[in-house]
């Protein structure tokens, strides 16, 4: 079973993105997201027009993700910031 997401506001991000997944702070790394690469995904939504109806149309929409790739001193991490960076931010 997978554990419970927290749910928080996206202007939280840079200080959640401190705590590890030990609950702890993050040692060597002060909450700019800024600073850590950006990397992007595009993945697809699809749904079935007609769902009923045996020849039915799949349709597919685009859906972009946003990342960022931050170090602190156990290595790097990713935070997903699809939300935090807003639409066309980032680019």
């Amino acid at each position: 079973m997978a554990p419970p997401v927290v749910m928080f506001p996206a202007s939280e991000l840079p200080v959640v993105a401190q705590t590890n997944l030990k609950g702890t702070k993050r040692k060597g790394f002060d909450g700019n997201l800024k600073t850590c690469e950006l990397l992007e995904m595009l993945q697809y939504n699809c749904g079935v027009e007609e769902p009923v109806t045996r020849n039915s149309v799949v349709r597919c929409w685009p859906v972009e993700k946003f990342f960022r790739r931050c170090r602190d001193r156990e290595g790097t991490f990713m935070v997903e910031t699809t939300a935090w960076e807003g639409r066309g931010k980032g680019k």
